[in-house]
């Protein structure tokens, strides 16, 4: 192997290295994560994540079997990037090794490709032995950057799965009181049952700091938004969509308007801004074209039959629908790429309230 041939391995091999640790760090460590598309852990979850949704988009959208594949994916998919960081750096020390050629006892790239694993993983056969001062201190460095690589995945899990607990039990506490679908009228109503606007405001309070750290794990630790609830009929998304039109509610609700509600839509806009970085939304833009004056002039009497006092009519309809434009692009796209339930629902219950079996006596 000629010195030209032995340089380009080392560089290439070093290179190699280097850009797998680069992405493991930027996936795992930093706080501030890069969304280029040519990470190798952007490529391999992109790519692993469109073959998985195009076999579940071919199963019906309330089956079981299309939630659990989905589920399954954002688990599997650590691992893979786990497999695919080691495979990058043993292959590029791989190189490393066969460019430097101060081994005597290796006599290809296959030969240093093992060597490399054995080092890497810290397996130590001893059939081929450094003998040199430099490959010796390569031996170490890479046997380091072995150890590291599998305790910063291994210690990434309870910090992952610490978030993940934190977004879905405060998920299970968004609830209307009944079985079914839950609207943002009705849960606006289910907040304020005698028509309190200070009592919709104080409940936006708690789901501003849930937004917050939404935006903080999940632009952090993007893995995050692979991970599924545990009901298949409840998604972090349409959570999120749903408070935020519950929280418009209360933006034309006198008494409510621009207090927490308002907080709470602004974090909640971050959140999505950030989980669609370099997306073209423009398909997924209000073209003006339909019409949402009836759907608008039910919530608007539902409410007011509350006890609501409301902005009038054609100016709470025209916020509304401006407002709404700034965080549903994002949140329709969103919704078809992973695949969301659409619509959310209270956790099924059988227990009934005082004043059910009250008005049965």
């Amino acid at each position: 192997m000629n010195q030209v041939i032995e340089l380009v391995a080392v560089i290439g091999g070093t290179l190699l290295v280097l850009f797998s640790l680069a992405d493991l760090v930027n996936t795992l460590v930093s706080t501030y994560t890069s969304y280029a598309r040519w990470w190798p852990s952007r490529i391999i979850g992109r790519s692993t994540f469109v073959a998985v949704r195009s076999v579940a988009r071919r199963l019906p959208d309330d089956s079981t079997g299309r939630e659990r594949m989905l589920s399954v994916f954002g688990p599997l998919l650590l691992i893979e990037l786990l497999f695919a960081w080691a495979l990058l750096q043993v292959l590029g020390f791989g190189l490393i090794w066969w460019g430097m050629g101060d081994i005597t006892t290796i006599g290809g790239f296959g030969d240093a490709s093992y060597y490399s694993g054995v080092i890497f993983f810290t397996v130590g056969f001893g059939e081929i032995v450094p003998t040199e001062l430099i490959p010796r201190i390569g031996a170490i460095l890479e046997a380091f950057v072995g150890v590291i690589t599998i305790a910063l995945v291994v210690g990434y899990l309870p910090s992952l799965y610490s978030a993940y607990s934190d977004r879905e039990r405060t998920l299970m506490t968004l609830d209307a009181g009944g079985t079914k679908r839950i609207t943002p009228t009705e849960l606006v109503m289910a907040w304020a049952p005698d028509a309190d606007p200070k009592k919709v405001d104080a409940q936006f309070e708690r789901w501003e700091d849930w937004a917050a750290g939404i935006l903080e794990t999940h632009s952090t630790v993007p893995l995050l938004a692979m991970f599924r609830s545990h009901d298949q009929r409840q998604n972090w998304v349409t959570a999120l969509g749903l408070l935020c039109d519950a929280a418009l509610h209360a933006q034309i609700i006198m008494g409510a308007t621009d207090g927490n509600a308002y907080w709470f839509l602004r974090r909640a806009e971050a959140v999505f801004r950030e989980m669609t970085q370099g997306v073209d939304l423009s398909a997924y833009q209000d073209d003006g074209t339909g019409s949402t004056a009836p759907l608008f002039r039910n919530l608007y009497t539902e409410l007011t039959a509350h006890g609501f006092e409301l902005r009038p009519f054609e100016e709470a309809m025209a916020y509304t629908r401006t407002a709404r434009q700034t965080f549903a692009p994002a949140m329709e796209y969103l919704i078809d790429d992973l695949l969301c339930p659409r619509g959310f629902w209270s956790i099924d219950s059988t227990v009934r309230s005082w004043s059910a079996d009250h008005d049965l006596a």
